[in-house]
């Protein structure tokens, strides 16, 4: 587990740092519980607020909770032809998928073509005002080189 507090925001290539992804996703609602990030080829990232200091801390993905499924977002998307290898770039512009449990909700959203992010609540918030302002955020963030 690591701590990112005052981390730099730009690696050596000009990417994006994940603890920066997160602090703007952070910031979007404090109904926000965790964030993790899945990325092709990476290991899973993930970031939560520590509940008594407020700090953002980050780790790899520790529960299966926290990773979704690719094949998810694929079904969502409507590809109607899954084992034939054929991928379609979101036909039909899916902007996210809400997963409600019993404690919390999650949204899944594509982050570029690689990539996806899910953000946990708390339950009882409105996913899709934030399932909304999530999708803005990673709209403009997914042009940036790749994630640190």
């Amino acid at each position: 587990m690591s701590r990112y507090a005052g981390a730099a925001d730009k690696g050596a290539n000009g990417g994006m740092l994940f603890s920066m992804l997160a602090r703007q996703i952070f910031a979007l609602d404090a109904a926000i519980e965790w964030v993790a990030l899945e990325e092709i080829g990476r290991e899973p990232r993930w970031a939560w607020r520590d509940l008594e200091t407020g700090e953002l801390c980050a780790a790899s993905a520790a529960t299966p909770s926290q990773v979704v499924d690719p094949l998810l977002l694929m079904l969502a998307e409507g590809c109607e032809d899954v084992d034939a290898g054929v991928t379609l770039a979101n036909p039909r512009r899916l902007l996210f998928v809400v997963l409600a449990y019993a404690d919390m909700v999650q949204i899944v959203a594509r982050f570029g073509a690689n990539a996806h992010v899910s953000v946990a609540l708390a339950a009882g918030t409105d996913p899709y005002i934030l399932g909304s302002k999530l999708t803005n955020l990673l709209d403009r963030s997914a042009g940036r080189p790749s994630l640190q």
